[in-house]
């Protein structure tokens, strides 16, 4: 196998990866945003991280 084609495999692999991480990332967020949400506190909290403040 040429030089070439090895790298290029490997790069495809690389990125095909951390698609798969950030996929699995933003699964595991909107699942969790329904139990976040019923908690008001935590969204007060998460808007002042984010610079707002909610009454």
């Amino acid at each position: 196998m040429p030089m070439n084609e090895q790298k290029s495999d490997t790069g495809r692999h690389a990125d095909q990866s951390a698609w798969v991480i950030w996929a699995v990332l933003v699964v595991i967020a909107v699942a969790i945003l329904p139990f976040v949400v019923r908690n008001s506190e935590i969204v007060r909290q998460l808007a002042a991280m984010c610079g707002f403040t909610l009454n």
